[in-house]
């Protein structure tokens, strides 16, 4: 967990648990307005947030992964008491090498307030202490605040291609740490 002042808010990164219920439940309401199909870190259900949570935790384990399965840290990001948005990596060894991929997602409401900018940066700082080397993040490519956020971060533009048989055109950037 840390805990940060900066600018009279309180920042707060920590893994999610039962405690962060109500707070995910919210923020996802909130998507769901702007995006009625969204279901954020694979989360459906209201009534399934307890099976839910067992896979995020075991998914941050690495224990029992199934086939195709990824160790991923998911962490939730907090502005004083309200859940701004979340942050995964994902694990992955490439020729020897230690790479992650980051996602980040601030809610709605509270982007363009600096928020996705200090938490990807928290987000990069944790990715170096388990060892990660690079960095893949992507984002749409008519995202002009998610290009921002990744290229202010140390991103480079790798490519731009659509992923998965989807008809969204996604900019690749890599970051060195």
């Amino acid at each position: 967990m840390v805990m940060i002042m900066a600018d009279a808010n309180k920042f707060l990164i920590k893994f999610p648990s039962i405690t962060d219920q109500n707070a995910w439940l919210d923020f996802v309401r909130e998507a769901r307005k702007f995006y009625p199909e969204a279901t954020p870190l694979g989360f459906k259900e209201e009534r399934d947030f307890k099976p839910w949570l067992d896979k995020i935790i075991q998914l941050n384990l690495a224990n029992s992964l199934t086939n195709g399965e990824t160790p991923t840290s998911t962490f939730f990001m907090y502005v004083d008491t309200r859940l701004v948005g979340y942050l995964t990596i994902k694990r992955k060894s490439y020729n020897q090498n230690s790479v992650g991929q980051v996602y980040i997602n601030i809610r709605p409401s509270d982007r363009k307030k600096g928020y996705g900018t200090y938490f990807l940066k928290e987000g990069l700082n944790k990715c170096k202490a388990i060892n990660i080397h690079q960095v893949i993040m992507s984002c749409p490519e008519e995202s002009i605040g998610g290009a921002r956020l990744i290229e202010k971060n140390g991103g480079v533009l790798q490519e731009t291609k659509y992923l998965n048989g989807s008809s969204i055109r996604m900019k690749i950037y890599t970051i060195d740490l």
